[in-house]
């Protein structure tokens, strides 16, 4: 996975239910309508030895992509959602 992403083009996504407060950022890549997602594993005190994905970016690592030209933050925190409940992250952070 090696793309260039447009560095004018980012938003911050989230989950902010039930005392959680856990955020990802996607970044727009250029020439694409593609916005890949990033979560910072390591802010949240979570290893990422057994994660597949190896793209990094500003301490986050790749989750999965938006295949859109105009990012909703509304789309994109449903599927940051079920991205973590997938995932189980949500039982292996604390609440703020």
């Amino acid at each position: 996975m090696n793309y260039e992403y447009d560095d004018c083009m980012h938003a911050h996504i989230g989950y902010y239910e039930d005392g959680y407060d856990v955020e990802a950022v996607a970044y727009k890549r250029k020439n694409e309508n593609v916005w890949d997602v990033f979560f910072p594993f390591t802010w949240y005190g979570l290893a990422i030895e057994t994660w597949k994905e190896n793209k990094y970016i500003n301490d986050g690592l790749y989750i999965f992509s938006i295949f859109a030209r105009d990012f909703s933050w509304e789309e994109g925190s449903a599927k940051f959602e079920k991205w973590l409940l997938a995932h189980q992250i949500l039982e292996k952070i604390e609440k703020k």
